[in-house]
């Protein structure tokens, strides 16, 4: 919450190329869709009169069906090309070895900084993504009103999902682990910094 840092993502071109390449995909899935509807409808016409409730069904059902059907393996190419399959990897390799998060600060820190008070109206869209602090600063997240979800979703650290209140210990923010808020309703909280005191300056 000092310094926010994004995690790393795939690459835009790739993203790119995925969307174009899953936009090709659907319009070529839509087209064998109608055909199939066509395709459903002459052979229907081959038993007796087509009336408005059979073509209606039969429209539905067939053209759904094609696009739902294509439309995930479409999905799922999409998936794997845009590099979001490769996240989730990434996010959830090394957790069974991964070191617990603390339970409190550690001793000899000092509080240097705090912020104003944020509310679900208030909190800036940094703090509720992935971010981190800087090296060496900690940090307290202090609810006073209502309920926080505090997520850590740093790989180098156990999964951490809880909600903070008034009466739960106060959140701790770790330097550089990826970590997030998340209000839910009406919440305040705030932030306080903690860090190593400054070495005495010799004369």
């Amino acid at each position: 919450m000092d310094m926010p840092r994004p995690p790393e993502t795939a690459g835009r071109d790739d993203d790119g190329s995925a969307r174009t390449d899953f936009r090709r995909m659907m319009i070529w899935i839509a087209a064998a869709g109608v055909a199939m509807v066509a395709g459903a409808l002459w052979y229907l016409s081959l038993f007796g009169p087509l009336t408005v409730h059979m073509v209606v069904a039969a429209t539905l059902g067939v053209f759904l069906s094609v696009l739902l059907g294509s439309g995930l393996f479409a999905a799922a190419f999409f998936s794997a090309k845009s590099g979001h399959d490769q996240q989730v990897t990434d996010a959830t390799r090394g957790r069974s070895d991964a070191a617990p998060n603390p339970t409190a600060l550690p001793d000899g820190l000092e509080a240097y900084r705090r912020t104003e008070s944020f509310t679900e109206a208030t909190v800036p869209a940094g703090l509720l993504s992935a971010h981190s602090t800087k090296p060496g600063v900690w940090g307290l997240i202090h609810v006073t009103e209502g309920l926080l979800r505090y997520r850590v979703s740093d790989v180098r650290r156990a999964p951490l999902d809880t909600l903070l209140t008034a009466d739960t210990r106060a959140g701790i923010v770790e330097p550089t682990i990826l970590h997030q808020v998340e209000p839910i309703g009406h919440a305040r909280f705030h932030v306080e910094f903690w860090r190593e005191p400054a070495a005495p300056s010799s004369d």
